[in-house]
């Protein structure tokens, strides 16, 4: 099995919203698991060298929860999300390898941070 890391915002405006970062295990059909893991259609919010960031390309029309993006993964999403003077996605975000042809799970969680700390 391969991983993914999942960045994700839960809550609700009574009790607030927090993002969590998890790592999530991905399946013999990749692009199953990976639409079932930002909730529909796969849309790259950026290519990275050896990554890619994937959100749902739905997403803004689901009316799923805008968040800032974390210090983390600032340097890795391109500028044009930026609202008001700060970088925003929508939704689930998925931190995936890319080998240039086609995008896929890491070996373990220990990679996959490697590669996001790699990129920073």
């Amino acid at each position: 099995m391969s991983v993914v890391l999942k960045f994700e915002v839960k809550g609700s405006p009574e009790t607030g919203y927090v993002l969590f970062k998890t790592t999530e295990q991905i399946g013999r059909d990749k692009l199953a698991s990976f639409q079932k893991l930002v909730g529909g259609l796969i849309e790259p919010v950026a290519y990275l060298t050896g990554a890619a960031l994937l959100m749902n390309e739905e997403a803004l029309n689901m009316d799923l929860v805008a968040w800032r993006v974390p210090d983390e993964l600032e340097a890795l999403v391109p500028d044009h999300f930026n609202v008001g003077g700060v970088k925003v996605l929508v939704g689930p975000v998925i931190f995936v390898a890319d080998d240039g042809e086609d995008f896929m799970g890491f070996q373990d969680e220990f990679k996959a941070n490697e590669a996001l700390i790699g990129l920073q």
